[in-house]
């Protein structure tokens, strides 16, 4: 009776038995654009990909270089005070604007005083000149950078140690930065004009923080890691995800944590929608896990992939592409069996179905990815043998 119902379904309809089942989605190939030196982090303005990087030995400065669309250079700049500074991470405003977040050394005054005295020096002993003091790389710094890499501003503020900023998010209601700072994970924010407000220390070195994601009110969403106590949560499994909402003022006002029994978990990725990518480890088992986010931490979809534990997601439009280095077949594409690690790249619908599957048998594992409306998707990823490689994602 079934069996004649849906033949009669299928001679309505017109539709062959084949169609009628959900096809697999193929896998259309990554485009690699370069092989790139070393860099700190990769943001697109506009038509414009820009590198940012730390060089030098005897200081340390910034260099940017600007991409086009096909990584052919199309300027090169750098940020040189006379000082140590280091570049960590990087974002772009809604004007265009570059944002790169680091740290900086205090100019020290010379000593102008001179002596009217001749010193006696009857051996004539050739006295080599003292190297200059390098002081220590406190101050926490914001530069503002216009889309074709001039320096248009440098905000700073002093801390009592070297912060490692883990990632920066830009609005126009602020800036803020998360990272480590004395050990201890902190978020610190700043006007769009740079006056800084007081650094608040989130937990103590069992906690880590990942990502940041400003909200139009000035509130703040942070995410990371956890083996501690959080605002009266307690921990689950051995190191579990955390979500964690402060207020305008300061206040931690939401503390989510995402846990699997006997697992590590972190959530290292986030995106102005609430998109998060992070890893799950149970055993000798690698996942990366894809969430989308409501304002209040409720899960609206989620995906895992077996995979090697990077990972990354950007939201584009009304989608959203989600990178990792996939390890084994996937349900629902068709002919993926990686039988090393091996980058792919999915997108899925506002609704969490998967949609669409990008790849390269030359990259193994994803490092970032970035988008403008202008040029469309690329990324940063290691090839298989260990070299940082940009990519672009042919998408619409």
């Amino acid at each position: 009776m079934k069996k004649s119902l849906l033949l009669l379904l299928i001679l309505v309809l017109g539709v062959s038995p084949a169609s009628a089942a959900t096809k697999k989605i193929s896998v259309k190939k990554i485009e690699v654009i370069a092989t790139l030196n070393e860099i700190e982090g990769l943001i697109v303005s506009g038509k414009t990909l820009v590198t940012y990087s730390n060089t030098g030995a005897a200081q340390s400065n910034i260099a940017l270089v600007g991409l086009d669309a096909s990584g052919q250079m199309l300027w090169q700049r750098e940020v040189d005070s006379g000082v140590d500074e280091i570049a960590m991470a990087g974002a772009v405003d809604s004007t265009g604007n570059i944002w790169i977040a680091g740290s900086s050394a205090p100019i020290i005054a010379a000593d102008t005083a001179t002596s009217t005295t001749l010193a006696e020096n009857p051996d004539g002993v050739i006295i080599e000149p003292t190297p200059s003091f390098r002081s220590d790389m406190n101050l926490l710094t914001l530069w503002k950078i216009s889309p074709d890499g001039e320096l248009l501003a440098t905000y700073t503020s002093a801390q009592s140690a070297p912060a490692l900023i883990s990632s920066i998010s830009i609005n126009s209601s602020g800036v803020s930065l998360v990272g480590q700072l004395l050990d201890r994970p902190f978020l610190v924010s700043a006007t769009i004009s740079g006056e800084f407000g007081s650094v608040i220390y989130i937990g103590s070195s069992k906690t880590f923080l990942n990502a940041v994601v400003r909200n139009a009110n000035g509130s703040i969403n942070v995410f990371g890691s956890s083996s501690e106590k959080l605002n009266g949560k307690k921990l689950v499994g051995k190191r579990d995800g955390v979500l964690i909402k402060v207020s305008k003022g300061g206040k931690i006002t939401l503390v989510v944590r995402s846990s699997a029994n006997k697992a590590n978990r972190s959530w290292i990725v986030a995106d102005s929608t609430l998109a998060l990518t992070g890893y799950v480890k149970t055993g000798k088992v690698i996942q990366s896990a894809f969430t989308k986010f409501s304002p209040t931490f409720v899960p609206q979809w989620t995906q895992r992939f077996t995979s090697s534990g990077a990972s990354s997601i950007l939201t584009a439009g009304s989608a959203t592409y989600a990178a990792l280095g996939s390890t084994s077949a996937i349900t629902g594409i068709s002919r993926w069996k990686p039988t090393t690690t091996q980058l792919l790249v999915l997108s899925f619908s506002s609704k969490g179905v998967l949609s669409g599957a990008f790849a390269s048998s030359e990259l193994a594992e994803p490092i970032s990815m970035a988008y403008s409306k202008e040029i469309g998707l690329y990324g940063l990823a290691l090839s298989s043998d260990q070299k940082l490689t940009l990519f672009r994602v042919g998408i619409k």
